[in-house]
């Protein structure tokens, strides 16, 4: 997590372990993309423990700049893209995938976008009460555009889910509004890292709604 490197190897390994459990209760190639969710967080997770141990070691500071790029990669990058093409791939309500399809075009403008920031902009990792801070080199001019991608990630990331026809998947949109929001007013400056906190959470979530899936398929092919 955000808090230490212990903390962040400890999440890895609940993620990793949760994200088993997931895919072992996918039934469908859509579901068990879905289930993966877990395991690219436990990934993320394990790069910035990774991360923690490169500004302390001296020993893994040539390794630093990898882990912190990994990390924002997967943070930045992967999520507006994942979030709403996984859940695209579950949808079965035709009206509900043209508005995901556009979140998901949304989502891979974005994920595009960051890519060229961290290519172009220098990203210096700050420690300060216990969390980390990823500064980027932005001009004066860029910076004024911060707002306009933070709404549209929460779009692809947040909205998606509630758009879902999957009753359980509304959970999901709820756990991530509150736990941004959480995020946003209580470390404001951590928002990138504090969020990935609610990683657990989000994924035991998951599991539940993958369960819910194949429970409901299975009651179909009874009945049938």
């Amino acid at each position: 997590m955000c808090f230490s490197a212990g903390a962040s190897f400890g999440a890895s390994a609940i993620l990793g372990v949760v994200g088993a459990i997931a895919i072992s209760k996918a039934k469908t190639s859509p579901e068990r993309l879905f289930a993966a969710t877990p395991l690219l967080f436990a990934v993320q997770q394990f790069t910035e423990g990774m991360l923690w141990l490169s500004l302390k070691n001296p020993g893994l500071e040539p390794y630093q700049s990898f882990f912190t790029y990994t990390f924002l990669v997967f943070a930045m990058m992967v999520w507006p893209t994942w979030i709403p093409y996984t859940i695209r791939r579950l949808e079965k309500d035709e009206n509900q995938k043209k508005i995901m399809n556009v979140l998901l075009s949304l989502g891979i403008v974005i994920s595009l976008g960051i890519g060229y920031v961290l290519v172009v902009y220098p990203v210096q990792v700050m420690t300060g009460n216990h969390h980390l801070h990823y500064m980027f080199d932005f001009p004066a001019v860029t910076k004024s555009f911060i707002w306009l991608f933070t709404i549209l990630y929460c779009m692809t990331t947040i909205v998606t889910p509630f758009i879902s026809s999957i009753k359980r998947m509304r959970w999901l949109g709820f756990i991530f509004l509150a736990s941004w929001l959480f995020a946003l007013f209580f470390y404001n400056g951590f928002v990138v890292s504090i969020w990935c906190y609610f990683a657990a959470v989000m994924s035991i979530v998951v599991v539940w709604i993958v369960a819910g899936i194949s429970k409901k398929q299975l009651a179909v092919e009874v009945l049938q």
